[in-house]
């Protein structure tokens, strides 16, 4: 059976390739999980005239057959939210923007889709500025409340998995603030003390609708912060294991325990933020990742999108450690061609890099059983008619698991014995017993040792 699915990727703002080049472009790549080559497909592409700090892809309109492939949320460098219909970009189609507004005064850094009503998208920009947007009524956003003071930038937007009318923003500066939609207003804030938090992520915590982690990214504090906000004058625990900067973190739906990020030590990381411990290293390449994201379809399957213009996927059950090299030094061969770059008209020698002889490494495999793949119940059967069975309907809240042992009889005739033998022993009639088993004999011998008995 095939599995396949198709991963969305625009030009980022403020990069630049070997080439040099500012044409922009937005495309789709299919993921088929059962080609066995590195390479995924081009699915759709289209030349964009933006680009783009964050892609969003929501799936607003699904349901009702409007955008059958959901819709693909922009965010551009010069203050645009962008709605692209998907299903057209990938059909090659011209027409392909469903709506775009310039609300915001400067690059839209933050993007998320609320996780209860689909229709409605979160976006943060420059000097305090947070949108909330409805698809169905593209034109006329709100606001979370009054601007927070002092105006910072908003570099990240996170829309509660628990309670739908709650939403975190967060600044660069380190300072969260979480807004209740229903009083359209600030109702707590979230600052580090130590003022060397530079805050590069948000995440809610999938299950607790009360604690969130916040990434710094700051390489004198490479840190991530757990906050409850029923104790929000510190940090609930902290997360220390990368040497520089936390550039992204991702935290999975289908299991609470599992937390990705990404660094600027070129690590990514799955930890069990509850506990703080590392449950599985990425075999990554020395390039910097700057988003990383969980598959929606397949909950073991993430992206991981790096500063040398590639998106990789991983999966958290293993893989191999060999990693694509030699990136760099092709974008750059590709772009000079085989001439000399300094006017001299002689053609270059094939470019001859140092060979490493490297020994493939070891990767050890995640530390904890995924909750995807914990049988919430379950049974098998045991020696001597015994059968075991297991009910653990909770696997998210830790609490003793339930082990019944029974008794099953899968042989009706022995059990007609034994109950015809106990029924002897219990009213002494032996005669009559070892009668019945002279008239049953099947051979003489047991016909003379029932004999004897009698």
């Amino acid at each position: 059976m095939k599995s396949s699915c198709c991963v969305p990727a625009g030009t980022s703002a403020q990069q630049l390739d070997a080439s040099f080049s500012t044409n922009a472009s937005l495309e789709f790549f299919e993921l088929d999980l059962g080609d066995p080559s590195l390479d995924m497909k081009s699915c759709g592409s289209l030349s964009s005239t933006h680009r783009y700090h964050q892609l969003v892809w929501g799936p607003f309109g699904m349901d009702s057959q409007g955008y059958p492939s959901g819709v693909l949320i922009a965010g551009g460098e010069n203050g645009n939210v962008i709605l692209y219909d998907a299903a057209k970009i990938m059909a090659g189609e011209s027409d392909v923007i469903i709506a775009e507004s310039d609300r915001h005064t400067g690059p839209v850094r933050a993007l998320d889709v609320n996780h209860f009503q689909t229709n409605l998208v979160a976006s943060g920009g420059n000097e305090s500025e947070i949108y909330i947007w409805d698809m169905n009524n593209f034109g006329s956003p709100m606001t979370p409340g009054p601007k927070a003071q002092p105006q910072e930038d908003i570099n990240c937007v996170a829309w509660n998995k628990q309670v739908q009318h709650i939403l975190a923003s967060a600044s660069p500066s380190g300072r969260t603030s979480v807004w209740d939609l229903r009083k359209n207003d600030l109702i707590i804030k979230v600052s580090d003390h130590s003022n060397r938090m530079r805050c590069s992520g948000l995440a809610w915590n999938p299950e607790v609708a009360t604690q969130l982690v916040l990434a710094s990214e700051d390489d004198r504090l490479p840190v991530i912060q757990m906050w409850d906000l029923r104790f929000a004058t510190s940090p609930l625990k902290i997360l220390e294991h990368h040497t520089r900067g936390v550039l992204a973190i991702a935290w999975s739906l289908a299991d609470p325990e599992l937390l990705l990020s990404c660094g600027k030590d070129s690590r990514i990381l799955c930890w069990n933020p509850n506990t703080g411990e590392v449950l599985y290293e990425m075999p990554t390449s020395s390039q910097w990742c700057f988003d990383i994201q969980w598959c929606p379809r397949n909950p073991a399957v993430l992206s991981a999108a790096g500063f040398d213009g590639h998106i990789d996927i991983y999966s958290i059950m293993g893989g191999s450690s060999q990693a694509q090299s030699q990136r760099h030094a092709d974008q750059i061969s590709n772009s000079f061609g085989n001439m000399d770059p300094f006017g001299t008209g002689q053609t270059l020698p094939p470019l001859q890099l140092p060979q490493t002889t490297t020994t493939p490494t070891t990767v050890n495999p995640l530390k904890k059983p995924p909750k995807w793949i914990c049988r919430p119940v379950g049974a098998s059967f045991a020696f001597g008619g015994k059968l075991v069975s297991m009910e653990n309907t909770k696997p998210q809240q830790h609490t003793s698991h339930v082990v019944h042992i029974s008794q099953v009889v899968t042989e009706t005739a022995f059990l007609e014995r034994s109950s015809q033998l106990q029924a002897t022993l219990s009213s002494g009639s032996f005669v009559d017993f070892c009668q019945e088993k002279i008239s049953a004999a099947v051979n003489e011998f047991e016909r003379i040792v029932w004999s004897f008995l009698k």
